[in-house]
């Protein structure tokens, strides 16, 4: 689906209209409410018209609680099954827990015949994100998976301007994330090879990968703006400097599409300082050059040497990126709650399909996997 600025101010118009159209606002359910689901719970608060937090659930109570002094009225959850079990109020769910629960929360949302928002990534593995699908499909309730930064307005007039071919063909892209180490207060899952309580992105089975926690916003935005098929993967990375943890801590990662492109990006957990070039996104056409710069989108000519500095605009309100929570808080995410709501409301396909959603993910695995056998990796040695 494109999603450039004039179609999002019409999903604006849109969601007003479907309001007015409406008796009540769409009653949520949010299933994890660790720091991340604090963010949601502030831009919501933007959005009393579209939006109602009815129900909270998270077996952490210290969460559970400052989530609730964030949704005043919501009833709490120690146990989400408990909640879907009892509340037949509610419209749609909301799933912000750690990464491996998001499959089973999502079929079990889905066999209540609940329409989902589901934080990226869609699963740990192709085999979850299946069934999700599936899920969805048999309950006849769309999936929506929360690729909240396509809707960044540099992102989007990016994507809007390769799409008319600004800079001719895309060839070659350079991109990175260069970021600081997860929060250490994180929620802690007991390794039951080791009984201990660990942060549970330092785990493969909790989170998968490194690479699926972040980094995986820029790859499912370039893979969007890019709009062809993966071909094969090959990475390198590990542990340079946190060494205590299974998940690594860098990587080097090279795709190769079946059109001939190529994109490069590089990830590192141990560089919060990295300035300006800390999440580069370079596009490199046959005839020019793309980027972000500035706080606008620039297109440098080959043939002419000239630049070109394209204006962006976020129309999403103040409030909605004020940090009020903390750093997870985006425009972004405002706008993604728009788009669900029309997705609910009037049924409109979601800003990134499952299929997509699926398809990135098993990007990142065989770069994990390349990472771990040294071999270049191709894209049917993961399942469909």
């Amino acid at each position: 689906m494109t999603t450039d600025r004039r179609s999002f101010l019409g999903a604006a118009g849109i969601s007003a209209l479907l309001y007015a159209q409406s008796d009540k606002p769409v009653r949520l359910a949010i299933i994890g409410t660790g720091t991340r689901a604090w963010a949601h719970l502030a831009i919501l608060k933007l959005l009393p018209r579209q939006f109602q937090v009815a129900a909270l659930a998270d077996p952490t109570p210290a969460n559970l609680d400052r989530a609730a002094t964030l949704a005043p009225g919501a009833a709490t959850y120690s146990d989400y099954r408990k909640l879907l079990a009892e509340r037949n109020d509610i419209d749609a769910v909301v799933v912000i827990t750690p990464s491996f629960l998001h499959a089973d929360v999502t079929v079990a949302a889905f066999e209540r015949g609940l329409p989902v928002l589901c934080e990226k990534p869609i699963a740990t593995s192709v085999d979850d994100a299946n069934r999700m699908i599936e899920a969805s499909r048999k309950a006849g309730k769309p999936l929506y998976i929360g690729f909240q930064k396509r809707l960044q307005p540099a992102a989007m007039k990016m994507h809007e301007l390769a799409a008319k071919g600004e800079i001719g063909p895309i060839q070659l892209v350079s991109a990175n994330l260069f970021r600081g180490d997860w929060n250490p207060r994180s929620w802690k899952y007991t390794d039951p090879k080791t009984g201990i309580a660990t942060n549970w992105r330092y785990l493969t089975h909790t989170e998968g990968s490194a690479l699926l926690e972040d980094g995986i916003h820029e790859l499912d935005t370039l893979n969007w703006i890019l709009n062809a098929r993966v071909a094969r993967v090959m990475a390198s990375g590990g542990n340079n400097v946190f060494k205590d943890r299974e998940t690594i801590d860098n990587a080097a990662v090279i795709v190769e599409y079946v059109n001939g492109v190529r994109l490069s990006f590089d990830f590192s957990l141990f560089a919060p300082n990295a300035g300006p070039g800390s999440r580069r996104m370079v596009l490199i056409g046959s005839d020019g050059v793309m980027q972000p710069e500035n706080g606008k989108v620039s297109i440098r000519s080959r043939a002419s040497g000239s630049v070109r500095y394209v204006d962006v605009v976020d129309d999403a309100p103040k409030a909605a990126s004020e940090g009020a929570v903390g750093s997870a808080q985006d425009s972004e995410t405002y706008k993604q709650y728009l788009a669900f709501f029309e997705t609910v409301r009037a049924g409109r396909a979601p800003a990134a399909s499952a299929e997509e959603a699926k398809n990135v993910i098993k990007l990142v695995l065989l770069a994990e996997k390349s990472i771990r056998t040294h071999r270049i990796m191709n894209w049917e040695d993961l399942p469909a």
